[in-house]
């Protein structure tokens, strides 16, 4: 099949076929494969707050705010997590942790503060600045694992930030049909928040395999797809896709032939499955008679994806 690479502005490569299909390819992080139309998010980037002087008596009702926005930060996020623990167990709801210690941090705190006495500056800019210079940092280190611990800082930021201007998320709740979501970046609690019944899978442009975004999406077993760099810019709402979470793939205007090759893979995968739990309760005999205890030591149901 004749296949063309085409490159955008911002280094971002698709496959175009000779059948019109577009395909991209990223890092698939849960498991599974679906087909529907993709509603395109727009980017959820925290902008630079604008800043603005704040005289030295006015700096102590500044710090009221501040105290006031982290405590709703800490109850939206505490409410997150218990309803997390309640459907996906404890292991799931621990990624959260890291989210309450960011506004526990006193050494950031006190940062923030002393930021605010010796620029003279809103908290809104104060925090921002704070907040993003252990985000650049995180951002510069080799190791992957904490290079996504920044998405963790950037999304506590996000928060504190509309709790500090009372700006509210993009929602999802006018929506009635299952789609697939599509999005620059989508942090954890934002996914641990999807409708399962509505959200197909997701994709985004950001991320990689030790994310919480990507252990979220394992767990809540919605087929997913990170790392597709800038492929958001080149969907549309309406565009239909498929998603293949296994390999990474996500394909626009899928072609017949295309669709039946992947039909016939998941039939495939369903016999095996049923096969499977036909046997899933009988005891594990070798070939010679023996009966042995199969198990796996694991935290989450994510950590049985191979």
């Amino acid at each position: 099949m004749f296949a063309l690479p085409l490159r955008n502005h911002h280094e971002s490569v698709a496959v175009v076929t000779d059948t019109g299909e577009r395909i991209f390819r990223g890092i698939g992080v849960a498991p599974g494969v679906v087909r529907g139309r993709v509603v395109i998010l727009d980017p959820d980037h925290t902008e630079r707050p604008p800043r603005r002087r704040v005289e030295a008596q006015d700096q102590p009702a500044e710090l009221e705010r501040f105290q006031d926005a982290l405590a709703e930060t800490r109850r939206q996020i505490s409410d997150i997590q218990a309803t997390v623990r309640n459907s996906m167990g404890s292991s799931d709801a621990a990624i959260f942790d890291a989210h309450l210690l960011v506004i526990e941090d006193q050494t950031l705190l006190d940062e923030v503060k002393k930021f605010i006495a010796e620029q003279s500056v809103n908290v809104e800019f104060a925090f921002y600045e704070v907040a993003e210079k252990y985000v650049q940092a995180l951002d510069a280190v080799e190791d992957e694992f904490l290079r996504e611990r920044a998405a963790d800082i950037r999304d506590v930021t996000a928060r504190v930030l509309a709790n500090l201007t009372g700006r509210t998320e993009q929602s999802l709740s006018h929506l009635t049909e299952p789609f697939i979501l599509v999005r620059h970046d989508l942090s954890p609690s934002q996914t641990a928040q999807l409708n399962r019944d509505l959200v197909q899978g997701f994709a985004t442009d950001v991320g990689g395999k030790t994310s919480h975004t990507a252990i979220m999406a394992g767990s809540l077993r919605i087929p997913a797809v990170v790392g597709l760099k800038n492929a958001c810019e080149s969907m549309s709402t309406g565009d239909y896709v498929l998603l293949d979470g296994f390999n990474g793939v996500v394909i626009v205007n899928p072609a017949d032939q295309t669709l039946f090759e992947y039909g016939q893979l998941e039939k495939e995968q369903e016999d095996i499955q049923a096969k499977l739990a036909e046997i899933r309760d009988s005891p594990a005999i070798t070939m010679d008679g023996h009966e042995i205890i199969l198990s796996a030591n694991v935290e989450q149901i994510s950590d049985t994806v191979a």
